[in-house]
């Protein structure tokens, strides 16, 4: 198809992703130098206006003939330069799969038959969300979620993995973030051959508590003197929980890490700390502080392996595991250790012991829950399994 471009055309182009293969032309010969380096780095192929005709039977050719070969992973997303060219091509998908379908392509196809339920259809902000999916043929796209908010923007994202005795299932986990407004918003399935679904969500509205906290010299020093081992340290917990394996140790209810219910802070607290020089800075709570002796034992949460097990500068001793893809808790300012990284630890499993190790002003746990990097409210996975298989079945069939 050869056609000629308007402007408004092709600003409506460049904001869309749609998957076909261009060829462009300068009709102009030699472009300047800025011109040409643009075209390199948006890899079009540029040829001038007597090998038009040539290209043209070529297109024309895979047109009638088929295009068996070519496959839906090479075919190139550009943007096409109407003020440098003035025409395109464009090399549809004639694949024998599109014409049995109607028309349609083997990914329409499985965008039409794939069925996805939330679990809940709504939540606040803080409290998880399971996405399954019920397409045997999906398996083979590269599947995330994506949580938008009310206007559209980008919240969190999560990956698809298989649901444990259930190979034809698909599910993904994520949380609202803490900060995430309240109102209508979709969560987005995408993959790698491009956006699959959008389901309509509700985030809730959710009031969080207030605190000032004083800081001695100690801890002022810990939250703002420049130090590279902090950032070294962030950077390397980052990688942690930034990480989306395949292992599943844990699918149910999570269980309190000690025994003591008395929470010194809330997660997702607003707080503000008054430093020891009169300055004050502010932060959100990622977790909950349960207020325990030193020397209480610390236990694991949900079966798991150790991703993490040191101490660092701002957590003090620190052990984190991972209970499934993406999904992570984390014990902070231990007094000990007792695991090392690779261990594989059951319910209940003795990590060590609390203390007020690293940035802290009494002895107490700090308990964190990561889901795809985003931090969760730990008392949701206290009252509710993490993914609860027959619910997810339920849904899916009915």
């Amino acid at each position: 198809m050869i056609r000629r471009r308007s402007l408004t055309e092709t600003q409506r182009h460049r904001e869309r992703r749609e998957y076909f293969e261009i060829f462009q032309f300068d009709s102009r010969g030699d472009a300047e130098n800025a011109k040409r380096e643009k075209r390199e780095k948006l890899n079009t192929s540029i040829i001038s206006p007597r090998s038009f005709s040539g290209i043209l039977f070529i297109v024309l050719s895979l047109s009638l003939f088929g295009c068996s070969r070519v496959e839906r992973e090479q075919v190139v997303t550009a943007e096409v330069l109407a003020e440098e060219t003035g025409f395109e091509i464009i090399l549809a998908d004639f694949s024998p799969d599109t014409a049995a379908s109607g028309g349609r392509t083997a990914f329409e196809e499985i965008v039409r038959e794939s069925r996805f339920v939330l679990i809940p259809e709504s939540a606040r902000p803080g409290e998880p969300v399971t996405i399954a999916c019920d397409s045997d043929s999906i398996g083979a796209f590269d599947l995330h979620a994506v949580l938008l908010d009310y206007r559209g923007r980008w919240l969190t994202r999560a990956a698809f993995f298989d649901l444990p005795g259930e190979p034809a299932l698909k599910t993904a986990i994520l949380a609202v973030p803490s900060t995430a407004a309240f109102g209508d918003a979709t969560i987005r399935i995408e993959s790698n051959a491009g956006i699959i679904r959008e389901l309509p969500f509700t985030i809730e509205s959710r009031e969080f508590h207030h605190e000032t906290i004083p800081l001695d010299q100690e801890n002022t020093d810990l939250r703002t003197v420049q130090d590279p081992q902090k950032i070294a340290e962030s950077q390397q917990l980052w990688a942690v929980i930034s990480r989306t394996g395949k292992e599943i140790y844990s699918d149910g209810q999570f269980t309190s890490p000690v025994e003591s219910t008395r929470r010194t802070s809330p997660y997702g607290s607003r707080r503000i700390y008054n430093y020891a020089d009169g300055e004050s800075d502010t932060s959100i709570h990622a977790g909950i502080d349960i207020g325990v002796p030193t020397g209480t034992p610390v236990r694991a949460c949900a079966p798991g392996r150790v991703v993490m097990a040191r101490e660092r500068i701002v957590t003090g001793n620190t052990v984190i595991l991972e209970h499934m893809p993406g999904v992570f808790s984390l014990y902070y300012h231990m007094d000990s250790i007792a695991v090392a990284v690779g261990d594989i630890v059951e319910l209940s499993a003795f990590l060590g012991e609390s203390g007020s190790t690293g940035l802290a002003t009494g002895p107490h746990l700090h308990w964190e829950i990561r889901v795809s990097t985003e931090n969760a409210d730990p008392d949701i996975f206290l009252s509710r399994p993490l993914l609860d298989k027959e619910d997810i079945i339920n849904k899916l069939t009915n």
